[in-house]
Order: C-alpha cells, then sequence, then structure tokens
C-alpha cells in the first residue's frame, strides 16, 4: 500500500510517501502560509517522480486542529481519500 503522511510540527511540513511501509520520497520545508499553494504540487510531483498512485494520505500533527495549516491538511487529506475510494 502506498501512503503519504503530511506530517506538521510547528511551522515545518514533511511528506512522507511510503511504499509497503518503507519511505520511499520524502519532501520538506518550512511553513510560511503557503501550504494551499505548495500541497497540491508537492503531492502530485511525488507521484510522477515515483510513477505510483497514493492509495491513503494521512495527516500527524502536534498543532491544534485550530490552525488553518492543519485543516488544510485534514482537508487534503479527506478529499483525496475520498476520490480513492471511489476508483
Amino acid at each position: 500500500m502506498n501512503i503519504l503522511e503530511i506530517v506538521i510540527e510547528e511551522n515545518n511540513i514533511v511528506l512522507l510517501f511510503e511504499k509497503d511501509g518503507k519511505v520511499i520520497d520524502e519532501k520538506k520545508w518550512n511553513e510560511k502560509n503557503d501550504l494551499s499553494r505548495r500541497l497540491l504540487s508537492e503531492i502530485d510531483r511525488m507521484q510522477k517522480n515515483n510513477k505510483t498512485a497514493i492509495d491513503k494520505v494521512e495527516v500527524v500533527s502536534d498543532i491544534s486542529e485550530k490552525f488553518t495549516t492543519v485543516r488544510i491538511a485534514k482537508t487534503v487529506a479527506k478529499a483525496f481519500n475520498f476520490a480513492i475510494s471511489q476508483d
């Protein structure tokens, strides 16, 4: 199973693309209110670079769900997971 984890730690975003439990790609950046601009393009880049589709998206965060960054990440995860379940 190919899982994308969106990890949010304070001001840092880490995308971990895992295939069968092993990290095959990773992208990190300092979040400067740009998650909504960068997230989808980074996910697309990971899928293209690894020539494989994502089966599930998960969000891991150590900050409150009241922050917009967490809400954006969770919305993207829900949309991806819904779309994947419809295939």
